[in-house]
């Protein structure tokens, strides 16, 4: 498995009277680690569109 690097930003805020630090944790990829999961990502996003439209299909045929 590859070693994911990640960009850390922290903030402090004042929540109820109390200081709190946050911090959030981004991963960095490369290029080719980016388009990679941008094509997965968008396949899956593309499974959910296809399941909905198709079960609206049924739905509006049966109208």
């Amino acid at each position: 498995m590859e070693h994911i690097r990640y960009k850390k930003e922290t903030e402090v805020v004042t929540f109820q009277g109390k200081k709190i630090t946050l911090e959030n944790l981004s991963p960095v990829f490369t290029p080719e680690q980016e388009a990679a999961k941008r094509r997965e990502l968008e396949q899956q996003l593309y499974e959910v569109f296809r399941k909905y439209a198709d079960k609206r299909q049924s739905e509006s045929a049966g109208a």
